[in-house]
């Protein structure tokens, strides 16, 4: 039985070194879990091999000399129960910045693991049963539980702090060493601590601190969970002398890059740049390098890399964004937060390289914070509508207005929508946005007889998202039957980069919607990148001149023949005109002598308030008060 408990302890032991050099095979990221890890393993490791040596002296050596080896090993089993002990400690959250208090602990055990060399030992070596009892075993079996059941008693309180692989694990460590501990209590014959041990220590390796379970198996970089835990060990300790390389790419190349050409540019990366490389989103790579003023130069060597091309001709055209410093960041939830951000404004707008500074950290910031606002109001019901009257020439009144959405914030302020409406339509609110508006016009309507004050129809902007969903001929139908309002009450706007995006789908939803007595206007004409092509093809009542056009027209000869000739062309194919911008009397009567059909500017009124609009046009649509 005791060659067999021998046999037993040097299974245990080759565990442990190949655990100790599998743990230490890599060195170029190492978290500080792995590092308490491996502690805990060299640790152990030394404690299995005290325990082989103390069997021996027991067996072969004086008992002095023996009782020397066996308080060794007693040394080592306080110091493998407190390493545990502190790496279960270290995954609860709330202690692991407690780093004063983990110093006295390791303090306190230093003084505890000293005592078995003070206290007396004996050694027993008869025939099957060879061990070491008295004062100095009692006390470390005394001490040693008392930090495993430490350990499973944070595990059971703290369990909701830790992370669930690693709580699981280390309480089935906990349960091993235990069971161990008790077998070998009252049968010491079988000598199972020490395989226990390293038993529970290959557990927590298989499940937590393997090396390679962060490396990406097809590139032999670093995975993206790896990124995000290492740059979490940098904030934590306050250790940002780190600057970051994020090379990206078109967002319609992402899913089409080769795994060999990836694999390719990161070896080419890991022997030249640096070795801690990390696959980020999608397939772009990220480059840890130190904060030593060499980024720059290291960022060039990369781009002329990339411009020499790779093999078998295959070239990609990437985007670089350059972090000087995480010291521009407050944790890492922030920084992965800016480069979601901003890996998609580089791609889309096709930069080059950019350059991480304190401004985009505020842009970035802004722009979070008006999208919640946006969220909020949304859910809240801040969102509001202003109207600015359209005056017709021919019937001397006013027969229409634009709806315009406003943002009331939270203490009463309105917030003008070139703050948020580009804000809404990157992060994808503008659909729902432009469905707030209309249900606004059409409850609107609902409320107060346009029809009695003299307006024909109000104009709703729709967004060129809304213009995409095939839906949307039915979702408006739905909204005007809720509030139970006829169709010829409403005039929809389409801009020209509406128009062209997503032209088959616009044109199903328009056909649709006339069909109920919908009309529609096409906004901002002379601005976006049609031609009359779309004049001609769109189902269009009304054709909007853009403010800049009429300005034009004011100030610029070619652009004068031009809006002329455009505008005889409208008329002539039985369209209207609506002229914006117009805030001068002369201006007025210019563009009705050229024959414009609606005026809509500041020369009249600008935006207003729901209440106040509706005073206005009953004031100025009075017949004893013509304009």
């Amino acid at each position: 039985m005791m060659n067999q408990s021998i046999q037993i302890q040097f299974c245990a032991l080759i565990f442990l070194l190949l655990i100790c050099y599998y743990s230490f095979k890599r060195q170029s990221v190492i978290l500080e879990s792995m590092w308490i890890y491996r502690q805990l393993v060299v640790v152990t490791t030394l404690c299995v091999m005290a325990d082989i040596c103390s069997i021996d002296a027991i067996m072969y050596a004086p008992e002095s000399q023996a009782a020397i080896y066996c308080r060794i090993y007693l040394f080592l089993v306080i110091w493998t129960s407190f390493l545990s002990f502190n790496y279960v400690c270290y995954d609860i959250v709330k202690l692991r910045h407690k780093k004063r208090l983990r110093r006295y602990f390791f303090i306190f055990t230093f003084i505890l693991s000293i005592i078995p060399f003070l206290l007396s030992i004996r050694c027993n070596n008869e025939p099957g049963e060879i061990y070491s009892y008295g004062p100095a075993v009692t006390y470390t079996f005394i001490v040693a539980p008392i930090y495993i059941i430490g350990s499973i008693l944070m595990i059971l309180f703290f369990n909701k702090l830790m992370n669930p692989y690693r709580s699981h694990a280390a309480m089935l460590w906990m349960l091993l060493e235990t069971t161990g501990a008790m077998i070998q209590l009252f049968n010491r014959q079988i000598l199972l601590v020490s395989f226990s041990m390293a038993l529970g220590v290959t557990i927590l390796f298989a499940k937590m601190e393997n090396p390679d379970s962060g490396i990406d198996r097809n590139l032999g970089i670093y995975r993206i969970q790896m990124l995000y835990e290492y740059l979490k060990q940098l904030f934590d300790n306050n250790k940002k002398n780190y600057s970051l390389i994020i090379i990206t790419n078109e967002s319609t190349e992402k899913t089409s890059l080769s795994e060999d050409l990836l694999l390719e540019v990161s070896n080419y990366l890991k022997k030249s740049i640096s070795d801690k490389v990390f696959r980020g989103i999608a397939n772009d790579l990220v480059i840890a390098v130190p904060d030593d003023g060499g980024l720059d130069q290291k960022l060039v060597q990369i781009k002329k890399r990339f411009e020499a091309g790779w093999s078998e001709n295959q070239f990609i055209n990437p985007h670089f964004i350059s972090v000087p410093s995480l010291k521009l960041f407050k944790n890492e939830s922030e920084f992965f937060s800016a480069y979601r951000y901003y890996s998609n404004i580089v791609s889309d707008n096709h930069e080059d390289c950019f350059v991480f500074d304190n401004d985009a950290i505020q842009n970035m910031e802004e722009y979070r914070t008006m999208q919640n606002e946006i969220k909020s109001a949304l859910s809240e019901d801040r969102f509001e509508i202003f109207l600015q009257p359209i005056y017709s020439v021919q019937e001397q009144s006013f027969v229409s207005a634009e709806a315009l959405v406003r943002l009331r914030d939270k203490d009463g302020n309105i917030i003008m929508p070139n703050r948020f409406i580009p804000i809404a339509e990157s992060s994808g609110q503008i659909e729902q946005l432009g469905e707030k508006v209309f249900e606004l016009v059409c409850r609107l309507i609902h409320s107060n007889d346009i029809s009695a004050i003299g307006l024909q129809y109000i104009e709703v902007n729709l967004s060129v998202v809304q213009c995409e969903n095939p839906e949307l001929a039915h979702k408006f139908l739905k909204i005007m039957h809720k509030y139970d309002i006829n169709a010829d009450k409403l005039n929809l706007e389409i801009t020209e980069s509406g128009a062209i995006k997503q032209n088959d789908v616009l044109l199903d939803n328009m056909e649709y919607l006339r069909k109920f007595g919908c009309t529609f206007s096409l906004d901002d004409f002379g601005t976006g990148e049609s031609n009359l092509n779309y004049v001609v093809n769109m189902p269009v009542d009304i054709i909007k001149f853009d403010r800049t056009m009429i300005r034009s027209y004011f100030s610029n000869e070619k652009a004068k023949i031009m809006l002329e000739s455009v505008t005889e062309m409208i008329k002539r194919m039985g369209m209207h005109i609506v002229a914006e911008g117009v805030e001068e009397q002369h201006q007025l009567k210019q563009l009705s002598d050229l024959g414009i059909d609606y005026i809509q500017g500041y020369y009249f009124s600008k935006p207003l308030p729901v209440g106040e609009f509706l005073d206005f046009i009953s004031r100025n649509n009075s017949s004893t008060s013509k304009i």
